[in-house]
């Protein structure tokens, strides 16, 4: 039988990717081993984090949403089969790990979620460093040299970039959460 992904995090089958990444926070925090001492609180926490990482990969998410609606079996499939596996070796490593180890990690700190005034900050900010090189170098006067122009283009454009795809990638996941209410 198909482990019900969905009733472990507790959401909806069409949840948005901020509702997978809320709820995992949450059950994550919730069956810590350094958190909760219950005798079945690993094996809830290898599921929380390998429902997660099913649920957050579009790939493997699509294959589980196939699987769960017809009954037939994922493991047949050798890329689901391999997340699974990853999944749980993860999620006993990260049970190892000391509550603030855990929290600390790169992979929880990945599914932390910016709020809406960050995510303006971050296009505010994206679009002047996009901005920086164009107005740099009609106004600057040519005493500064190539040097400090070509370190503009080659400092500004990339952090501007990258300011601005986060607040894309924000606000899409803001409008995939407000409308899957």
């Amino acid at each position: 039988m198909l482990v019900d992904y969905f009733k472990i995090l507790e959401i909806p089958e069409d949840a948005s990717e901020m509702e997978i990444k809320r709820a995992y926070r949450e059950k994550a925090k919730q069956f810590h081993p350094g958190i909760n001492k219950s005798s079945d609180n690993l094996d809830k926490f290898i599921l929380v984090n390998e429902a997660y990482e099913i649920l957050i990969h579009k790939n493997t998410h699509e294959i589980y949403l196939q699987d769960f609606r017809t009954n037939h079996d994922p493991l047949k499939h050798e890329v689901y089969y391999y997340w699974i596996n990853a999944a749980r070796t993860r999620a006993a490593q990260h049970a190892s790990l000391s509550t603030s180890e855990f929290l600390k990690s790169k992979f929880y700190r990945n599914t932390h979620l910016y709020s809406y005034p960050v995510l303006i900050i971050f296009l505010i900010i994206g679009l002047l460093l996009l901005l920086a090189p164009f107005v740099t170098v009609v106004t600057v006067e040519q005493s500064l040299g190539i040097f400090f122009i070509l370190a503009v283009i080659f400092i500004a454009w990339p952090l501007g970039l990258y300011f601005f795809v986060q607040a894309a990638i924000g606000f899409q996941s803001i409008k995939k959460y407000m409308t899957a209410k």
